[in-house]
Protein backbone atom coordinates (compact mmCIF):
# COMPACT_ATOMS: atom_id res chain seq x y z
CA UNK A 1 0.00 0.00 0.00
CA UNK A 2 1.29 3.50 -0.77
CA UNK A 3 0.46 5.87 1.47
CA UNK A 4 0.18 10.17 0.58
CA UNK A 5 0.18 11.64 4.28
CA UNK A 6 -0.85 15.54 3.62
CA UNK A 7 -0.44 18.47 5.67
CA UNK A 8 -1.98 22.12 5.76
CA UNK A 9 0.74 24.51 7.16
CA UNK A 10 -1.19 27.55 8.75
CA UNK A 11 -4.28 26.49 7.11
CA UNK A 12 -7.79 26.27 8.39
CA UNK A 13 -9.78 23.67 8.98
CA UNK A 14 -12.16 24.36 5.65
CA UNK A 15 -8.83 24.03 3.67
CA UNK A 16 -8.13 20.64 5.30
CA UNK A 17 -11.51 19.55 4.44
CA UNK A 18 -10.24 20.59 1.09
CA UNK A 19 -7.33 18.77 0.71
CA UNK A 20 -8.27 15.94 2.13
CA UNK A 21 -11.44 15.37 -0.10
CA UNK A 22 -9.41 16.10 -3.34
CA UNK A 23 -6.76 13.69 -2.21
CA UNK A 24 -9.38 10.99 -1.50
CA UNK A 25 -11.11 11.66 -5.00
CA UNK A 26 -7.74 11.33 -6.95
CA UNK A 27 -7.07 8.22 -4.68
CA UNK A 28 -10.30 6.61 -5.75
CA UNK A 29 -9.41 7.35 -9.55
CA UNK A 30 -5.88 5.64 -9.44
CA UNK A 31 -7.69 2.71 -7.72
CA UNK A 32 -9.13 1.97 -10.70
CA UNK A 33 -8.74 0.89 -14.29
CA UNK A 34 -6.23 1.17 -15.82
CA UNK A 35 -4.05 2.17 -12.98
CA UNK A 36 -5.12 -0.01 -10.44
CA UNK A 37 -2.76 1.27 -7.50
CA UNK A 38 -3.20 -0.09 -3.68
CA UNK A 39 -3.32 3.44 -2.27
CA UNK A 40 -4.34 5.53 0.87
CA UNK A 41 -4.68 9.10 1.81
CA UNK A 42 -3.87 9.94 5.15
CA UNK A 43 -3.77 13.35 7.46
CA UNK A 44 -0.54 13.98 8.76
CA UNK A 45 -1.77 15.51 11.64
CA UNK A 46 -3.18 12.23 13.03
CA UNK A 47 0.64 12.05 14.25
CA UNK A 48 0.70 14.73 16.42
CA UNK A 49 4.26 14.71 17.75
CA UNK A 50 5.72 14.09 13.92
CA UNK A 51 3.51 16.78 12.62
CA UNK A 52 5.14 19.59 15.22
CA UNK A 53 8.80 18.22 13.68
CA UNK A 54 7.29 18.92 10.32
CA UNK A 55 6.10 22.03 11.02
CA UNK A 56 9.62 23.03 12.55
CA UNK A 57 10.95 21.89 9.01
CA UNK A 58 8.67 24.18 6.98
CA UNK A 59 8.87 26.87 8.90
CA UNK A 60 12.85 27.32 8.74
CA UNK A 61 12.22 31.31 7.56
CA UNK A 62 15.77 32.56 8.76
CA UNK A 63 18.04 30.21 6.78
CA UNK A 64 18.06 32.02 2.97
CA UNK A 65 20.58 29.06 2.00
CA UNK A 66 17.66 26.86 3.01
CA UNK A 67 16.70 24.64 -0.44
CA UNK A 68 13.43 23.06 -1.01
CA UNK A 69 15.80 19.66 -1.72
CA UNK A 70 16.65 20.45 1.89
CA UNK A 71 13.43 20.47 3.05
CA UNK A 72 12.69 17.13 1.17
CA UNK A 73 15.97 15.83 2.53
CA UNK A 74 14.92 16.71 6.44
CA UNK A 75 11.34 15.33 6.27
CA UNK A 76 12.70 12.28 4.59
CA UNK A 77 15.66 11.97 7.40
CA UNK A 78 12.13 12.14 9.83
CA UNK A 79 10.44 9.51 8.49
CA UNK A 80 13.31 7.24 8.75
CA UNK A 81 14.14 8.31 12.24
CA UNK A 82 10.60 7.96 13.11
CA UNK A 83 9.53 5.05 11.57
CA UNK A 84 7.23 5.67 9.26
CA UNK A 85 8.18 3.50 6.55
CA UNK A 86 5.27 1.18 6.20
CA UNK A 87 5.65 -2.20 3.96
CA UNK A 88 8.69 -1.38 2.56
CA UNK A 89 7.76 1.52 0.87
CA UNK A 90 8.51 5.03 0.91
CA UNK A 91 6.26 7.31 2.45
CA UNK A 92 5.10 10.68 0.85
CA UNK A 93 3.90 13.86 1.78
CA UNK A 94 1.96 16.31 0.10
CA UNK A 95 1.78 20.41 1.99
CA UNK A 96 -0.77 22.35 1.64
CA UNK A 97 0.35 26.23 2.45
CA UNK A 98 -0.05 29.54 1.48
CA UNK A 99 1.16 31.22 -1.64
CA UNK A 100 3.48 33.54 0.72
CA UNK A 101 4.39 30.89 2.75
CA UNK A 102 8.69 30.44 3.08
CA UNK A 103 8.64 27.08 1.26
CA UNK A 104 6.61 28.61 -1.91
CA UNK A 105 8.70 31.43 -1.97
CA UNK A 106 11.68 28.82 -1.85
CA UNK A 107 10.36 27.13 -4.67
CA UNK A 108 9.24 29.39 -6.81
CA UNK A 109 13.41 30.96 -6.04
CA UNK A 110 14.92 27.79 -7.03
CA UNK A 111 12.15 27.13 -9.79
CA UNK A 112 10.46 29.82 -11.05
CA UNK A 113 7.95 27.85 -13.42
CA UNK A 114 6.73 26.32 -10.08
CA UNK A 115 4.01 29.11 -9.49
CA UNK A 116 1.44 27.03 -8.13
CA UNK A 117 3.54 23.74 -6.53
CA UNK A 118 6.50 21.65 -6.18
CA UNK A 119 7.78 18.09 -5.95
CA UNK A 120 10.65 16.83 -5.14
CA UNK A 121 11.33 12.90 -4.00
CA UNK A 122 8.64 12.13 -1.73
CA UNK A 123 7.77 15.51 -0.70
CA UNK A 124 5.87 17.98 -2.87
CA UNK A 125 4.04 21.45 -1.82
CA UNK A 126 1.22 22.85 -3.36
CA UNK A 127 0.61 26.75 -2.83
CA UNK A 128 -2.61 27.49 -5.10
CA UNK A 129 -5.32 27.41 -3.33
CA UNK A 130 -8.78 25.92 -3.82
CA UNK A 131 -7.88 24.08 -7.36
CA UNK A 132 -8.05 20.42 -6.89
CA UNK A 133 -5.68 20.15 -9.92
CA UNK A 134 -2.74 21.50 -8.76
CA UNK A 135 -2.91 18.80 -5.45
CA UNK A 136 -3.46 16.08 -7.98
CA UNK A 137 -0.69 17.56 -10.24
CA UNK A 138 1.71 17.56 -7.18
CA UNK A 139 0.32 13.91 -6.16
CA UNK A 140 1.16 12.33 -9.17
CA UNK A 141 5.08 13.62 -9.14
CA UNK A 142 4.98 12.02 -5.84
CA UNK A 143 3.92 8.76 -7.56
CA UNK A 144 6.79 9.17 -10.29
CA UNK A 145 5.05 10.78 -12.77
CA UNK A 146 6.64 13.57 -15.12
CA UNK A 147 5.65 17.00 -16.32
CA UNK A 148 4.54 16.80 -19.90
CA UNK A 149 5.18 20.47 -20.89
CA UNK A 150 7.95 22.72 -21.19
CA UNK A 151 9.28 25.10 -18.26
CA UNK A 152 9.22 27.72 -19.91
CA UNK A 153 5.46 28.04 -21.42
CA UNK A 154 3.61 25.81 -19.60
CA UNK A 155 0.79 25.26 -22.28
CA UNK A 156 3.22 24.06 -24.68
CA UNK A 157 3.37 20.20 -24.94
CA UNK A 158 7.17 18.49 -24.72
CA UNK A 159 7.78 17.03 -28.27
CA UNK A 160 8.79 13.98 -26.58
CA UNK A 161 6.27 13.72 -23.70
CA UNK A 162 4.24 10.64 -23.42
CA UNK A 163 1.30 10.39 -21.19
CA UNK A 164 1.26 6.30 -21.57
CA UNK A 165 4.77 6.39 -20.29
CA UNK A 166 3.41 8.31 -16.63
CA UNK A 167 0.24 5.67 -17.02
CA UNK A 168 3.38 2.93 -16.99
CA UNK A 169 5.29 4.59 -14.12
CA UNK A 170 2.18 4.40 -12.42
CA UNK A 171 0.62 0.97 -12.87
CA UNK A 172 4.59 -0.03 -12.07
CA UNK A 173 4.37 1.44 -8.68
CA UNK A 174 1.15 -0.29 -7.75
CA UNK A 175 3.08 -3.45 -8.69
CA UNK A 176 5.97 -2.49 -6.65
CA UNK A 177 3.42 -1.64 -3.29
CA UNK A 178 1.38 -5.13 -4.19
CA UNK A 179 4.61 -7.14 -4.58
CA UNK A 180 5.95 -5.79 -0.97
CA UNK A 181 2.38 -6.68 0.10
CA UNK A 182 2.47 -10.04 -0.91
CA UNK A 183 5.99 -10.30 0.19
CA UNK A 184 4.95 -9.18 3.82
CA UNK A 185 2.03 -11.37 3.51
CA UNK A 186 4.13 -14.48 2.81
CA UNK A 187 6.62 -14.28 5.75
Amino acid sequence: MITIYWHCLGMTEADETFVNSALKELAQHLKEDPIKLPISVKRFGDEPDIAKQVDAILNRLNDPSYTFSNYAADILYLFLKEGIFKEGVTPKLLVYCRPDSQIANVARRENPSALYGAACGSFAAVYRLDYKVTIWHEALHLLGADDCYEQDNPRKKKPHCKCDENIKKLKDAAEKAKEVHRTKKDS
